[in-house]
């Protein structure tokens, strides 16, 4: 893992990773110490999390997860293990007052063998200020991030997007593959040439390494095809900005968090919220 020197911060960058020891847990734990190898930030694991006080109650077994973070963590990582209780209120608010940049959490798609499932995700991730990596079962290795996917359409929402993504390159020299759609109509192409230009503008003054490339989605969601599109890049992680406002036809479709978010491929997923007082690094 090539580490780059860190981006200038007045406090020092804090990454936050809920795990128990389940295998999800032991995932998240993981990917959040190569998170803050990657961001050169401490790493705070949080034990026990619930959304009512019952699920806190039956927390994790803190000398489990302790062994993991000696065994699994290759990295001389500040780690600050806490064995209190906490609610996602109480957790945003300890994530503001230590510089935390991102959470991550594992998420099972299927059932709920560790704190979240896919509900319980989407339900922390859409309040929260600061990204969240969700990661499933599949553990890292000392390769990954090297290569990051950033989906771009017609949305509006390519600044916070690409902004994240960004910093994969200035602290790591990963390379940002920017995905987008071919569209036929000139009023959508013009759209989606318009994000481009916004992203090439600005990788360029960040001096940003990246590629551009037009993918044929067979009208799939940018965001699902980009979890299909990864192995062709040798990618290991993507950016999704979280939807805001729902059209009707979510009602038949359904929400493509639900698709992304504890994917089947246990593919980690960056999710940023689409919010005016979006945590950004200081730069």
């Amino acid at each position: 893992m090539e580490i780059h020197e860190p981006i200038d911060q007045k406090k020092k960058l804090n990454v936050i990773a809920i795990a128990d020891d389940s295998e999800f847990g032991i995932s998240a734990l993981c990917h959040g110490g190569m998170m803050a190898a990657v961001f050169h930030a401490s790493l705070t694991v949080i034990t026990r999390f619930g959304f009512t006080l019952e699920e806190g109650k039956r927390g994790a077994n803190a000398d489990k997860v302790m062994q993991n973070i000696q065994q699994l963590l290759a990295h001389d990582i500040e780690t600050l293990l806490l064995t209190d209780y906490f609610f996602p209120e109480t957790l945003y608010r300890y994530a503001e007052e230590t510089n935390t940049m991102m959470f991550v959490i594992g998420v099972d798609n299927a059932k709920s063998n560790g704190l979240f499932n896919q509900r319980k995700a989407i339900n922390f991730i859409k309040p929260s200020r600061v990204p969240v990596l969700t990661v499933g079962r599949k553990l890292p290795d000392k390769e990954m991030f090297q290569h990051v996917l950033l989906p771009v359409d017609i949305e509006r929402q390519a600044k916070e997007k690409a902004l994240w993504a960004s910093y994969f390159s200035r602290f790591y020299g990963a390379t940002i593959h920017v995905l987008h759609p071919q569209y036929k109509d000139a009023g959508l192409k013009k759209q989606v040439s318009d994000n481009i230009t916004f992203v090439e503008r600005l990788y360029h003054n960040l001096e940003v390494e990246y590629c551009i490339e037009e993918v044929e989605t067979h009208g799939k969601d940018m965001d699902i095809f980009a979890l299909e599109y990864a192995p062709t890049v040798n990618a290991s992680i993507s950016v999704m900005m979280m939807t805001q406002f729902f059209s009707p036809a979510v009602l038949f479709t359904g929400r493509k968090e639900k698709k992304i978010i504890g994917n089947a491929l246990d593919f980690p997923v960056l999710c940023i919220n689409p919010r005016d007082d979006l945590y950004v690094l200081c730069t």
